[in-house]
């Protein structure tokens, strides 16, 4: 996160035992008398390659290792030398971290399978992007969350109440002895698009369609949880269009085109104060060249940043569609500026097509780039039978009133 040059500024002030030699050595660490419980309720980040712990009992015995960097949610917990890691029975020494300058939360909403995953001692799990979180020296099960597949040959289970991935070469069996899901699942997915924001307040007033006010913004959230919805991120839509996932039939992903200031401005304080997600298709040739800090505070708030091109949003091809420019580029060209766009918001995997234009041209470049999705503005609502690369969208229409806007969801 700090290849860019810029440092997260933190909004928190955090003000089985198998005995032997590991045992002993777990005694002895973090027996200062240090209190660590600053750390409760917020991020560590383990210094360096640091044991994990198991507590058991005669005492917590070491049973792995945390790897360097990696980011710790820690919870409250009777101990305050050995740190609880969420979610897990895993503990960390408290010297063995410092304070992070991370706020995202964790969680998934991704169903789980009926299916057990059987590590083998030593297995390792990792991140999305493959980078080790922790070695754990003995065996241990997980309920399966996303299925291993040909590009991606690793099982998606729950750690730190978000999803990690167990690598399939080191799970010994898996066994469908897990819980089944009891709730409906969904088959489709409404995946709204939005634009602009603004305020009456503040003197503001809409141009057209495309304009949301505020209190219509507040107005559909606080519908979306009073109706218990899913907000899902691109992760979860990605793995559902492939199959690899099950989510809940009250799922919707929610996008939002361009990157305008109103929607730092207006658009997110409700979706932070709701825990909303959201995706953000970001014009990158539009943004200073160092990401500035409003967007970084938007993705810390689960508002994932995407690709809206780097500098394709304009015309250039007329007589296609609304002549949008990725629509007759040349291939290296075009493959150049989607990369450089998927570089610009840090690991980028998902298209927003320029107005919503694509063709065979269009949708090659940007899977030759990388995209696993892509999204254009044809009305319509998503399912795994559809081309991943040329997805529909829900238009929300400011001024339509909430009745649409459930129409647009439910029907």
């Amino acid at each position: 996160m700090t290849a860019l040059g810029f440092r997260l500024l933190s909004r928190r002030d955090p003000g089985s035992d198998s005995g032997g030699e590991k045992s002993a050595a777990a005694s002895a660490a973090g027996t200062s008398g240090v209190d660590y419980s600053s750390f409760w309720n917020a991020k560590a980040e383990v210094n360096q390659d640091a044991p994990l712990y198991v507590k058991g009992d005669h005492g917590f015995a070491q049973q792995g290792t945390f790897r360097a960097g990696s980011i710790l949610d820690i919870i409250e917990d009777s101990q305050k030398t050995f740190l609880h890691v969420a979610d897990s029975d895993f503990y960390i020494s408290g010297d063995q971290v410092k304070k992070s300058d991370r706020w995202y939360r964790n969680d998934t909403s991704l169903v789980p399978y009926g299916k057990t995953v059987h590590a083998a001692a030593g297995y390792l799990l990792q991140d999305v992007s493959g980078r080790v979180l922790l070695q754990e020296d003995q065996q241990r099960s997980y309920q399966v969350y996303v299925l291993p597949s040909d590009s991606d040959p690793r099982y998606g289970v729950r750690f730190q109440n978000a999803v990690a991935y167990l690598p399939k070469e080191q799970a010994e069996s898996v066994s469908e002895d897990g819980d089944a899901p009891d709730e409906p699942l969904a088959e489709h997915i409404p995946v709204l698009m939005y634009h602009f924001f603004y305020s009456e307040k503040d003197g503001g007033t809409r141009k057209d369609a495309n304009d949301v006010e505020v209190g219509e913004l507040q107005e559909q959230v606080d519908w979306l949880n009073q109706a218990q919805y899913h907000t899902l991120t691109m992760r979860e839509v990605q793995y559902f269009m492939e199959g690899r996932a099950q989510i809940p039939a009250k799922s919707v992903a929610i996008t939002i085109d361009d990157a305008d200031p109103s929607v730092h401005q207006y658009a997110y304080p409700i979706l932070r104060d709701a825990k909303i997600h959201a995706t953000l298709f970001v014009i990158c040739g539009w943004q200073p060249a160092a990401m500035p800090y409003d967007l970084w505070e938007m993705r810390e708030d689960g508002i994932e940043l995407q690709s809206h091109s780097f500098l394709m949003h304009q015309g250039g091809c007329s007589g296609e569609g609304h002549g949008g420019r990725l629509l007759c580029i040349a291939y290296e060209e075009g493959l150049k500026d989607t990369k450089e766009s998927f570089d610009y918001v840090d690991g980028g995997f998902v298209y927003c097509y320029p107005f919503g234009d694509v063709n065979d041209s269009a949708e090659k470049i940007v899977r030759d780039a990388g995209a696993k999705l892509a999204f254009t503005t044809q009305p319509g609502k998503i399912d795994p039978s559809m081309d991943p690369l040329a997805l529909p969208r829900v238009r929300v229409r400011g001024g339509a009133g909430l009745a649409s806007y459930q129409a647009g969801i439910e029907d």
